[in-house]
């Protein structure tokens, strides 16, 4: 399990917010560790996918996640926390051509993008303001969103998802050098592609992540939502954590492990109302939406051993700009009701791992799961775990979700593949990996009309739909290889 050596004394977050914003990481590049079967046996694998073969799929799927979790043993993060991020590969660089006047920036959360990709779905979101104590004490970071709202941009570690849940999309360096080689980065790049009717070809070897963090605070317990299916996948509405009726606690001193304990999370968080936004300045206007009310539950009590975890120390809250910290600030806010502070703990929670071993990817996702959920013996996300001796971490306290290129079902669709945690805050609980990342292209539009690339537009509307490249309703499209991040975050320059 990754580790770091525990600091003297813990510093406030509110003294921290004077580091300085330079400081840099020094973390090298570790790749993905042999011994876990990565572009390894990929004929068998090819045709395992072909006929569908789960037994096979899933045991290559657990070794990818297992693999990505491996330990930086200089730094004690895990190893994706050394590759590039969207942050950086999109970024621009002095040596492109300005074809036009560049757009004014306009933040924008991960959340935000998906629900932007997800038109026609009933999504009703709780509203997440960024808390006032997090505005004060990281003002440049503020940002207006399209809706005149404050957003927090992308932090040079850390991605801004809009809610508790503190994200990171890292890139390979195969995957980094495709993009920035190519300079799909730009709206540019991605519009002549699409004018001379090409699809974006990311190389071999590539690998995209999606992390998801939570954060733990080092004294006392910390709840933390745990999926049980509470919400069917006949229900179309909206699947948060937010709403989910179970909680576990986490205790980072061990020492009520074993036992219950009431917890509670969630604070400062509005329910959805339509047309409402966070205003910039005080919130005073009479028709504002009721507060999300906090969760108290009496929970089961785990330790930090029972999931992936980093304690941030001193020496990582300098390497963080301002960015990461007002992320991390307002996600400990919104879960705990306190600031995150040196000493405290990260812990994931969940994982999108998509590779391109093959040229359709692989794709599988991971969500931390209780001890009655992993130790039922039917649980379809629990099966087909392989024996790995050299794996450290509790990669066996994680369920998984697997979409890779299969035959149909018997309905004549893909099966659903959904992490709860990931796509629950976005999307409704009956959709797919593949359905979803099968549609990413461009261009894209506001209006999600004809012709353009979301996750549910006139051409191809069904969420389950079995699609390929080669579908009808995606031929209008220049498809940016299974990857959502070159249409959200290229910059118009």
């Amino acid at each position: 399990m990754m580790r770091v050596t525990a600091i003297a004394a813990l510093v406030s977050v509110v003294f921290c917010a004077a580091c300085s914003d330079e400081s840099s990481d020094s973390h090298e590049y570790v790749p993905f560790p042999p011994g876990f079967g990565y572009m390894e046996k990929l004929g068998e694998l090819q045709k395992a996918t072909d006929e569908g073969d789960d037994a096979v799929i899933r045991d290559h799927a657990w070794k990818m996640w297992a693999g990505i979790m491996q330990p930086d043993n200089i730094t004690g993060w895990p190893l994706w926390y050394s590759w590039g991020n969207t942050t950086s590969v999109f970024s621009a660089s002095p040596t492109d051509p300005s074809l036009k006047p560049a757009k004014p920036f306009v933040a924008k959360s991960l959340r935000g993008h998906n629900l932007g990709n997800t038109p026609s779905v009933s999504t009703q979101t709780p509203i997440y303001c960024v808390p006032n104590e997090v505005q004060l004490m990281y003002p440049n970071t503020i940002s207006l969103d399209s809706h005149g709202q404050p957003t927090i941009g992308d932090g040079k570690n850390f991605q801004n998802n809009g809610d508790i849940m503190i994200a990171t999309e890292s890139l390979s360096k195969e995957a980094y050098a495709s993009i920035r080689d190519q300079k799909l980065y730009l709206q540019s790049t991605l519009d002549k592609k699409y004018k001379d009717k090409q699809d974006v070809d990311i190389a071999q070897r590539s690998i995209v992540t999606k992390h998801m963090y939570w954060p733990v605070k080092a004294k006392g317990l910390t709840a933390l939502p745990v999926w049980k299916n509470q919400i069917k996948p006949n229900n179309p509405n909206y699947a948060g954590y937010e709403i989910w009726d179970s909680l576990v606690a986490i205790d980072p001193s061990g020492k009520k492990v074993g036992q219950k304990a009431d917890v509670e999370f969630l604070y400062g968080v509005r329910q959805h109302q339509k047309g409402w936004y966070c205003p910039s300045g005080n919130i005073t206007s009479k028709d504002i939406p009721a507060m999300m009310p906090t969760v108290s539950k009496s929970a089961t009590v785990y330790g930090l051993n029972d999931f992936y975890f980093h304690q941030v120390t001193e020496a990582d809250w300098a390497s963080f700009n301002d960015k990461d910290k007002a992320i991390i600030t307002a996600s400990s806010y919104w879960a705990n009701n306190q600031p995150f502070n040196v000493g405290d703990y990260l812990v994931t929670v969940a994982m999108h791992v998509n590779t391109k071993e093959l040229p359709s990817w692989t794709l599988q996702s991971v969500w931390w799961a209780d001890d009655e959920e992993i130790s039922q013996p039917n649980n379809p996300y629990g099966k087909n775990r392989p024996v790995l001796p050299n794996a450290q971490g509790p990669w066996q306290h994680y369920l998984m979700t697997d979409s890779y290129a299969v035959p149909p079902n018997d309905k004549g669709e893909m099966d659903i593949a959904v992490n709860p945690y990931i796509e629950g805050v976005s999307h409704p609980v009956a959709t797919s990996c593949r359905n979803c990342h099968v549609r990413a292209g461009w261009p894209t539009a506001a209006d999600h009309g004809a012709g353009t690339a979301s996750y549910q537009n006139p051409d191809c509307p069904e969420l389950l739909g079995y699609l390929t490249p080669e579908t009808a309703c995606l031929k209008t499209l220049s498809r940016s290889d299974y990857l959502w991040i070159l249409p959200d975050s290229a910059i118009d320059h």
